[in-house]
């Protein structure tokens, strides 16, 4: 690594310290909800866990999309799109945009319908402007608050965002710190077992955790930034300057071919063929389908597939809407390939992990893990140089609270889902839940002020609240261990076991395990 002296070394670790220090509790709630909304599908699948004989997308869903095309104003054929709920249903929605005047922002204002995949029976419908809405379109509270959670802090657009922006830009002023204070980075990859067949100390267990997730911590942090600005602040700043704030016009330059205006009526072109015909040329799974001018000479369907197996980035096919001929493979950002846009296409599966599957995901999953220990131990090495002052004692208090309680909180977020889905507003007992969750936390500090026995004290609450999950979300109208197996649900069966094999090992097997973040009189290590 660079030869740094001794007074530059001194600096670069007060950087690194104090950046950490300064927004290190934030940065630690990002990773961990981010490790949660890895598995978002996942956890909304099991939330809901219905009966899902076969993926909506997968079958014919061409004649339900134009009976509901026939139900909506002509208007809001200007655009839509369909997908599948974590419960099997249908999603379809139509669409124009019009000016919200509660937000004074432009956006998608039209009619949503959720339908029975099989017989395209109509099971909701919303009008109005949907996103605005989350019942209208969600069916796992639970999942989108967790990831509310993650994207934006459950702060109001578009601070969360900038926000979420900035701690990515401090993780990579982390990440890049710390590469430059390894004097022997290859060397820290391998900490050697003391005697006694343990690390030493919680700086060997630091070290060993942040050099392992260097190159991980560095996509993640760059990517996280690069979503989050570009939606609050790098796409309005081009909406404005180029394109004189019509950021329809700018998303058609970006992400849509140029299509000679043609407003001529023409019956649409086989959805269902168009499918196959899709799947025939992508391996990749159907995800998404979007219409644009649906029902007229000009119409386009876009074809949305997963990556295929061995491959990193999204497939888009488009069709001609009217004939259902393949026009081409869209480009990730702009109207032809580019290095660009292939490093753009790229921003997602590296940044969500799951460009193979549940393989892919449980190593991001471990890695955010590893990151969030890099965190905590990061402070408790900070908060024993600090020795006894109150203040630091006080702040490490705060830090065990925000370690622990999170976690809590999320659980606590999960009752209030189960709780509520039989008869209350999930959307609203959920996050309700969460605020508990943390009133617990602190109330537990409180009543606990010795850390040891409180770090015992939390492991024992989060241990029993585990275990109690799966047993809650059966007795709440959940699919039953057999119905799951047999009906191929195997999220439902996945997501319990999991749960009830954390809370075993928090139960039984956590008591001298947990990090103690308050300070206290320590011989040196």
């Amino acid at each position: 690594m660079l030869d740094l002296n001794q007074g530059q070394l001194k600096r670069l670790t007060a950087v690194h310290g104090w950046s950490a220090v300064v927004l290190g509790l934030l940065l630690y709630a990002v990773i961990l909800t981010g490790v949660v909304a890895v598995f978002a599908g996942e956890i909304g699948r099991w939330s809901v866990g219905t009966v899902r004989e076969r993926d909506p997308l997968a079958g014919t869903p061409g004649a339900t999309v134009a009976s509901l095309a026939a139900q909506v104003d002509p208007a809001f054929l200007h655009e839509g799109g369909l997908w599948s709920g974590e419960g099997g249903d249908l999603l379809v929605f139509f669409n124009d945009h019009k000016l919200n005047p509660e937000t004074g922002v432009e956006g998608d204002f039209g009619t949503m319908f959720r339908a029975e995949a099989a017989t395209g029976r109509v099971l909701e419908r919303h009008d109005g402007f949907i996103w605005e809405d989350r019942a209208a379109w969600e069916t796992s509270a639970l999942r989108q608050f967790l990831v509310d959670l993650h994207v934006q802090l459950y702060l109001p657009s578009p601070w969360g965002l900038i926000v979420t922006g900035i701690l990515g830009l401090m993780m990579m002023a982390a990440v890049i710190s710390g590469v430059l204070m390894h004097r022997h980075l290859i060397r820290d990859l391998f900490v050697a077992e003391r005697p006694g067949r343990r690390l030493v100390s919680v700086r060997d267990r630091h070290v060993l955790a942040g050099s392992w997730g260097i190159p991980f911590a560095f996509v993640l942090a760059f990517t996280g930034s690069f979503f989050s600005l570009a939606g609050a602040v790098s796409f309005p700043i081009v909406a404005a300057t180029a394109f004189g704030g019509d950021q329809e016009a700018m998303v058609e330059v970006l992400y849509e071919p140029p299509v000679a205006e043609d407003a001529t009526p023409r019956a649409p072109a086989d959805l269902d063929a168009t499918l196959a015909d899709s799947r025939m040329r992508t391996p990749g799974e159907v995800t998404y389908v979007g219409l644009s001018h649906y029902g007229r000479a000009d119409a386009r369907v876009f074809v949305w597939h997963d990556p295929a197996e061995g491959g990193l980035q999204y497939v888009t096919n488009v069709y001609d809407g009217a004939t259902g001929a393949f026009l081409e493979r869209q480009a990730p950002l702009g109207t032809a390939p580019s290095l660009g846009g292939t490093l753009y296409g790229l921003m997602a599966p590296l940044h969500f992990g799951h460009f193979a599957g549940l393989l892919s995901k449980a190593v991001w999953g471990a890695l955010g893990v590893a990151m969030c220990y890099v965190v905590l131990t990061g402070y408790q090495l900070w908060l024993k140089r600090r020795g006894d002052d109150p203040q630091w004692q006080a702040f490490g208090r705060a830090v065990q609270v925000t370690g622990y309680g999170l976690p809590l909180a999320m659980l606590a977020s999960a009752y209030g889902f189960f709780l509520s889905r039989p008869a209350g507003d999930a959307f609203w007992w959920t996050p309700a839940s969460f605020l508990a969750g943390a009133v617990l936390a602190v109330l537990v500090a409180l009543a606990v002020p010795d850390a040891a026995r409180q770090a015992r004290a939390y492991r024992r609450i989060m241990g029993a609240a585990c275990l109690g999950l799966p047993v809650l979300r059966l007795a709440t109208g959940g699919m039953d261990w057999a119905e799951a197996v047999l009906a191929g649900q195997h999220d439902v069966l996945t997501v319990d076991v999991l749960f009830i094999i954390a809370g075993g090992w928090l139960w039984l097997h956590g008591r001298g395990l947990g990090l103690r973040l308050a300070v206290r009189r320590a011989p040196a290590e």
